[in-house]
């Protein structure tokens, strides 16, 4: 008789667990953590200084929780083995703890102890396994804690928290952890800060449990986590605003969005949803949780390359949230064009109860749900249809509405504002020493200073700037090059360069077919694209300024602009035939 499966030639199987990177196979520990009702959980770092390099060898996971009795720890590296049945919390499956540490390491060493009780060890060893010398999960056997981890058992304190992990609690150690990206601890810890932060953001937020962060042997980089909410509502959110400086992150101040409220849905949207029950085949119904946020128009108007903008970035996305902790984090095709600037401005959660796992595609390592576009066509006889029709006919619809204002504002706000773009500062900054006389600046020095602010006033309001201040006149005086867009007709060139204020402007033609084909679509992509882009029209333009002082090379320019508009209305007003 043979077994189901040869254990030895299994063991790089083992360690191709599926699991996202280390934050996700941790989160998987602290998952087990919670579930063992522990309120502190400490994320150890030991580094490795042979290298020279200080990078982290091992990690350990340590938390106060009821610990595990003699029979839960010697079946607790078994794969498959669980006490977690039953549809309560966040645990389960029983795949979490062998199958999340060998992912980061091939050995792992479980710790468990109770109140009144000895401490118990149990091992998994891939390198034995592999060569035949560990063949099962061996008999607990009654251990010390290791000697450099006796610190964290003698009053205990961690950034001002006192921490008691003696009563009882678990210690779990990945030994030579060989499949960590980064491995320096500075950059480890900025990840587990934004991924853990952002998947236990709940249970952090509603300050029932405190997750720390350390480096064995030293108190001076301690972390705790604070909530990473991507929809920017929580009071103590890892990133916060002040609306006096809105381009700039701060650790405490106002929340950066707020619900969204289109008339019909304020901020949440209750789903019922029919399941199977997999016990009694009952058909039940269950509570699924829809919250929508969105930018407050003062840091929205800050714009996506500030400091909170480039923060926001990262968490584009609609967060699924089970049991109170974020399972998966996605698009799942509610939405397309991740990189359009205005997706960071909004967010979405999706929360549910483990009853409804099977309806949503839970995996068994809790690393993702199954959400994707459907047709409905091909589900039209089911009585229970995937969930994904009926979310994304309100997150998709939603998410339409808040990108639509989203953008409608960002327009108003430019109206509204004469401050310089970033395109504008750069070339600001390179030609500040550049003593080249140009057209910009000979008619500069012809106009008095009242008559040269009167003639960018009116050029703000021909712009379409209603009421500029002074400040807003100033500024749009000031770069060497200013990027204007107006409507010139479509017979007009794309682009034109005009010296005849006091000021060089660029003038992109938003009537021209190069506006509408290319240039409108350059504005939904990223806005580092975007800025490039501008950044090769403006060139043209500093050098077009720049010929000034040679009559042939300045009237060379303006016709080599005038044709290039003319081969490009062509071009574009051409269809492609293959």
């Amino acid at each position: 008789m043979a077994n189901i499966i040869n254990i030895q030639n299994y063991t790089d199987a083992l360690r191709n667990t599926g699991y996202k990177n280390v934050e996700s196979a941790i989160a998987e520990i602290v998952d087990n953590s919670l579930e063992a009702d522990a309120k502190d959980v400490l994320i150890i770092c030991s580094l490795d200084f042979s290298s020279g390099r200080k990078a982290v060898n091992e990690i350990a996971i340590l938390d106060n929780g009821i610990g595990m009795d003699k029979d839960t720890i010697e079946n607790c590296l078994v794969i498959g083995e669980s006490t977690r049945r039953k549809r309560k919390g966040m645990g389960r499956f029983g795949v979490g703890l062998p199958q999340a540490s060998l992912h980061v390491c091939p050995k792992v060493e479980v710790f468990s102890w109770q109140s009144n009780g000895s401490i118990r060890k149990v091992v998994l060893d891939v390198g034995k396994i592999k060569s035949g010398i560990q063949k099962e999960i061996e008999g607990s056997s009654e251990e010390q804690i290791p000697d450099n981890y006796l610190t964290y058992f003698k009053d205990y304190e961690h950034l001002g928290k006192k921490i008691d992990f003696t009563k009882s609690g678990t210690l779990v150690v990945w030994n030579n952890c060989d499949r960590l990206k980064p491995k320096k601890v500075g950059s480890l810890f900025e990840r587990f800060k934004f991924l853990l932060g952002r998947k236990f953001r709940y249970f952090i937020h509603q300050r029932s449990h405190y997750i720390g962060l350390t480096v064995n042997g030293t108190t001076q980089q301690d972390e705790s986590l604070r909530p990473n909410d991507p929809l920017c509502l929580m009071d103590d959110n890892i990133i916060m605003g002040d609306p006096t400086d809105p381009k700039h992150v701060k650790k405490k101040g106002d929340s950066i969005f707020e619900l969204w409220d289109n008339g019909d849905i304020c901020g949440t949207v209750n789903l019922p949803v029919k399941y199977s029950d997999l016990e009694s085949k009952d058909i039940k119904e269950s509570n699924v949780e829809i919250k929508f946020s969105w930018a407050k128009e003062v840091f929205h108007s800050a714009g996506g390359e500030c400091e909170i903008g480039k923060f926001i970035k990262r968490n584009v996305g609609v967060s699924i949230i089970r049991a109170k902790r974020e399972i998966d984090f996605s698009k799942f095709d509610f939405f397309s064009d991740v990189n359009e600037p205005q997706h960071r401005w909004w967010g979405c959660e999706i929360k549910f109860e483990p009853e409804l796992d099977e309806v949503f595609g839970v995996a068994n390592n809790k690393q993702h749900v199954e959400l994707f576009e459907l047709y409905e066509e091909e589900y039209a006889e089911e009585e229970l249809k995937p969930i994904w029709f009926s979310l994304n006919k309100i997150v998709a619809n939603e998410i339409r509405l808040i990108f639509k204002k989203l953008k409608a504002r960002r327009k108003d706000s430019r109206k509204k504002s004469g401050n310089k773009l970033p395109e504008e500062v750069v070339v600001e900054t390179v030609e500040a020493k550049n003593p080249v006389v140009t057209a910009s600046g000979h008619n500069k020095e012809s106009i008095s200073p009242e008559e040269l602010f009167e003639l960018g006033k009116k050029r703000l309001i021909d712009a379409g700037y209603p009421d500029p201040s002074d400040m807003d006149v100033k500024n749009a005086l000031s770069p060497p090059i200013k990027l204007e867009f107006r409507d010139l007709g479509d017979n007009s060139a794309f682009v034109d360069v005009s010296s005849k204020m006091g000021n060089c402007w660029l003038t992109i033609n938003t009537g021209s077919v190069f506006y509408r084909d290319l240039y409108s679509k350059i504005l939904e992509e990223d806005e580092s694209v975007k800025r490039a882009f501008n950044l090769i029209l403006m060139a043209f333009a500093r050098a077009e300024d720049e010929a000034f002082n040679n009559d042939t090379l300045y009237e060379a320019f303006q016709d080599v602009r005038e044709q290039w508009g003319i081969k490009l209305r062509k071009y574009l007003k051409t269809d492609f035939k293959a």
